[in-house]
Formats: C-alpha cells, structure tokens, sequence
C-alpha cells in the first residue's frame, strides 16, 4: 500500500505494539530487542516524512539500543541494528552536527565490533556500514582523520564478496569509484543497481536504492 517510497503506518505501528509487548518478557527480550530496532528503522525510513518526527522514531531506537547493547555486549544483531539508527538519526541531522558530536567515531567503532563478533552477519552488512561510513564521514583536520575513500572501497568489495547482489553496497562502491575517477566502473556497478528488481521481502529498501542508482547515473553520465 505503499505510495512511491512512503509506506502506510498501521503495519509497522502494529508490529512495534507487538514487539513492545514482547520486549517485557525476558526470554523473548533479545530477539524482540532486534526487531522493535528494525521496525524503527522502517517507520523512520519509509513512513515518517517529517524531520521532526523522523528523528524521534530514532531517538527511540538510539534509547533501547544503548540499553540493548550494554545487557547484550556480544549480539551482532542488536549491536547492527542500534548503529543503523544511529547513522540514519546522524544523516537526518546534518553529518557535520553528528561528526562534531562523536557519532562518527561510534559508528566506526559499533561497525568494527559486529565485524569482530559476526563478519558474516546479513552478508557482511559490518563491512558495508564500515565502508559507507568511511564515505560519507567528512575528513575534518584535527577531527576526524580516519575517513578514507580507500578504505569504502575495501569493505564495501568485502562485503560484495559475500553478497555480489547487496544493492545499498554496489550503490556505494559506485559513488566512492566516481569520486576516485574511475567512472566507467562507477557506472558499471551502478547500471548493475539500477537494472535490478526490488525483492519481495524488502522491496521498499530495495526500491529506494534503485531509485538512487538511477539518479546518480543520470548525473555522472552528463
């Protein structure tokens, strides 16, 4: 019931009521945990238009992670899902504002900890982060020095050796490829991207992606 790239809220609002009520029982509290995590980053990312409120379903998700994680310092799912909120609470506020208050450096430092725990977690989703990370955090001296377009690309290619298909990698590893002058590949690998079809269990991820795959290849092929 989607409209474009807006999804209709009764779904996921029904799915956070019941993982909500799942979160109060301790032996469905960890699993529960991810999931109200994944239903945050979907309402955040797919229903929610407004800054304002978009921010506030991941204030939401940055609470019960940092809960979540400290209780379960070794799950790679909890520890995955708490940083995708956090990167996307980062891009809603302006990636200056989250650089100059240390998410960053979190991000870079929950990324290296799911690789630590599960590199193979959703097919290398730890080194995508990592890498789209180092992409898109801006080198500022005396800052942040760590961000390295050499680095994006060797995660990103770490994790597209586990999945050659992850669209949000190959959506990536395109941007960094053009920004390092290698534009043939960057169109190659995005013309990969936009000739894909969104898949049935996340069409609306996979549709965003394409989507942004087609734009970015209207641009570089000026």
């Amino acid at each position: 019931g989607a409209s474009g790239l807006v999804a209709k809220p009764e779904n996921i609002d029904h799915a956070i009521k019941h993982f909500t009520s799942a979160l109060q029982a301790k032996e469905s509290e960890e699993e529960a945990a991810v999931y109200l995590m994944k239903c945050y980053y979907f309402k955040g990312t797919f229903v929610e238009t407004d800054t304002a409120k978009r921010l506030a379903v991941y204030e939401l998700s940055r609470v019960l992670g940092e809960k979540m994680t400290a209780k379960y310092p070794k799950s790679a799912p909890i520890i995955y899902w708490y940083m995708s909120n956090l990167a996307k609470w980062g891009e809603a506020s302006g990636i200056m504002k989250a650089a100059k208050e240390g998410l960053a450096d979190r991000l870079k430092e929950l990324s290296e900890k799911v690789i630590a725990l599960n590199p193979r977690y959703r097919n290398g989703a730890g080194y995508r982060m990592l890498g789209i990370i180092h992409y898109k955090t801006p080198y500022i001296p005396f800052l942040l020095s760590w961000p390295s377009n050499e680095e994006a690309i060797a995660n990103l290619e770490k994790c597209l050796a586990m999945d050659p298909n992850d669209l949000m990698a190959n959506l990536y590893l395109g941007q960094v490829l053009y920004d390092e002058g290698n534009e043939d590949r960057a169109i190659e690998v995005l013309q990969k991207v936009a000739d894909s079809k969104p898949g049935a269990i996340e069409f609306l991820e996979d549709s965003k992606d394409i989507k942004e795959a087609k734009e970015l290849l209207v641009k570089y092929k000026k």
